[in-house]
């Protein structure tokens, strides 16, 4: 994948079949495109914390508009 060399010269240099050499490249570009598309433990830990701290703010915000209306009525 990183050289100009076509998938049956670089498995006849390396002793294997080309179909093995096919094989191998999929697998490699699959496991590529997992890692690109799954997000890693930590980024779901911050997910996951920045959706709990949305969730609390949006709640706040939610009392403080109600306060604000308590307020405004008694004026």
């Amino acid at each position: 994948m990183e050289n100009d060399r076509n998938l049956k010269a670089t498995a006849e240099e390396l002793g294997v079949h080309p179909a093995t050499m096919k094989h191998w490249v999929q697998k490699g570009i699959d496991g590529l495109q997992n890692q690109a598309t799954k997000p890693s433990s930590t980024q779901e830990a911050e997910i996951k914390r920045l959706r709990k701290e949305l969730n609390r703010l949006t709640e706040e915000n939610e009392i403080l508009i109600k306060a604000a209306r308590m307020f405004a009525a008694q004026s």
